[in-house]
């Protein structure tokens, strides 16, 4: 009994300065590891500082007028909030269109206990400057109670590759209001 206990203390002793050692090594591995890890970080921290030559040109979309009131009541008020335009290009650099976001902010002007609106961005099209009209890519429908204000989410359209937003076309229960895109 007394040989089976020492051998066994002398297998776990054996085992754990095996496992010791290891964990010595890995220790020196990784210390160098993160030696190699600070030394690289530093270089990419200092060339984000300058603009690298592949970065997609971008651009804030602002609208004029950048309100309008809709409804045959004129109970739908929709203020269209800034946003951004990115070009889209291929890896090759090739010209791939153009990806226009903005969210819209809409009031309902009806007194309380009265309907509630909706408004549905997939109703709205955008008119570029080929004179061709282009429903939105991403968005969803805002509903909003008497006497109280929303945004939406972010609303997205996909420019063809050479063309630019002339007009925005706002559509609400079967009025309509168009207003002007600029790029900057």
């Amino acid at each position: 009994m007394k040989k089976i206990f020492l051998l066994s203390v002398i297998a776990a002793s054996t085992l754990l300065f095996s496992c010791k050692s290891k964990d010595k090594d890995k220790g020196s591995v990784d210390s160098s590891v993160s030696v190699t890890s600070s030394t690289s970080v530093t270089p990419a921290a200092s060339e984000g500082s300058t603009s690298p030559a592949n970065e997609p040109k971008s651009y804030t979309v602002t609208f004029s007028p950048d309100s309008a009131l809709l409804g045959k009541s004129k109970e739908v008020g929709i203020k269209l909030i800034s946003g951004t335009a990115t070009e889209l290009a291929d890896p090759d650099g090739k010209a791939q269109g153009m990806e226009l976001s903005f969210k819209i902010s809409v009031t309902n002007k009806n007194k309380i206990g009265g309907n509630s609106i909706g408004v549905a961005p997939s109703e709205f099209r955008l008119v570029l400057d080929n004179n061709n009209s282009i429903s939105q890519f991403n968005g969803s429908y805002v509903s909003v109670e008497p006497e109280s204000t929303k945004e939406s989410e972010t609303i997205t359209y996909r420019l063809p590759a050479g063309s630019k937003p002339k007009t925005l076309n706002l559509f609400n229960d079967e009025t309509r209001s168009s207003v002007s895109v600029l790029l900057k």
